[in-house]
């Protein structure tokens, strides 16, 4: 197994799979399933939240237990098949609303510009955005826009539905934002091979456009702060879904093996419990720019707190997404 996950990524043998290597002291761990009661937004009646990704694993996980508090689930899928039979499972335990279903490919910016379009026509306000679609690819390939797919799908997509969007979270009375990262996450961004123009490995893509997702949440934070919305980041702890399933080759072996030991991986609805912990939990009101891990606040690596980091990233990113505008 050692000798396999040195292939893939070099450093992953390094990585503890159980937590994020930390800068300071962790906060207490709350309970690791919050009743209603003890949420913000309890009980979740007419409440618009929106999850991309939302057919499956963790992002259907979520989506049925907020529909079930009264949510109205509104959900962003890629695949009409599988969106559709989601939403109507969602709908048969929805105590609210019916969930809404939006289609759209996240590795293509017109397609998010698209749904992002039809969202705003339908919906004056979102109280809680959950970016929680992710993807894994096996060997390099750029999307019709050109661009590297992990960093298109796992970074791009969020940071333009977000910004696309932004205006209708903040016109919630208190709009959270939470964004699904990794505790794998990476300790370097190399600008020059952003893309992976000059070397591929997928784990590493991954593992960098997780660090990408937290330097987005803390950038966004600060350019949020006095606001009445927050943002946070997650991570759900290596869960068993569908993630990686369409890996071919060499490379699928990975999350297969991963998947199959019985200890490290946990169900999609207990993955969930830390996102719906962040979306909704009473005594997260009014804090942003952290990162949770197993609804638990965990220091991050000093390189997610690098200003003038995430700040090149964000530039960057605007640059990327502006020529489908």
């Amino acid at each position: 197994m050692v000798q396999l996950l040195e292939t893939l990524e070099p450093s992953i043998t390094k990585v503890n799979l159980g937590n994020t290597e930390t800068t300071g002291r962790a906060s207490r761990r709350p309970a690791a399933h919050p009743t209603v009661a003890e949420r913000a937004f309890a009980p979740l009646d007419g409440k618009v939240v929106l999850i991309t990704g939302a057919n499956s694993g963790i992002g259907f996980a979520t989506a049925r237990e907020l529909a079930q508090d009264g949510a109205t689930i509104v959900m962003i899928c890629r695949h009409l098949a599988r969106g559709t039979a989601a939403r109507d499972e969602i709908a048969r335990l929805a105590a609210g609303a019916e969930p809404v279903l939006f289609l759209a490919d996240l590795s293509s910016q017109r397609a998010i510009r698209e749904a992002a379009e039809k969202i705003r026509n339908q919906y004056g306000h979102i109280d809680i955005l959950i970016n929680n679609a992710g993807a894994v690819f096996g060997r390099r390939e750029l999307t019709v826009d050109g661009i590297e797919k992990t960093f298109a799908t796992n970074h791009l997509a969020p940071f333009l539905l977000t910004n696309l969007l932004l205006d209708r979270v903040r016109a919630a009375p208190a709009g959270r934002i939470v964004n699904i990262t990794s505790e794998i996450y990476g300790t370097a961004l190399d600008f020059d091979n952003l893309q992976g123009e000059r070397r591929y490995n997928f784990f590493a893509a991954y593992r960098k456009s997780k660090l990408e997702n937290i330097l987005f949440t803390y950038e966004l934070a600060r350019r949020l702060e006095g606001t009445n919305t927050t943002v946070n980041c997650v991570s759900p702890g290596p869960t068993a879904t569908r993630f990686g399933g369409e890996m071919r080759g060499v490379q699928a072996l990975f999350p297969a093996i991963m998947k199959r030991i019985p200890f490290l991986f946990v169900s999609p609805e207990k993955g969930a419990r830390t996102p719906i912990y962040v979306a909704t939990a009473h005594e997260l009101a009014g804090k942003s720019g952290r990162f949770f891990f197993r609804c638990r606040e965990t220091p991050t690596k000093p390189i997610t707190h690098d200003v003038a980091l995430a700040q090149r990233l964000w530039a960057l990113s605007e640059e990327l997404v502006a020529g489908s505008a």
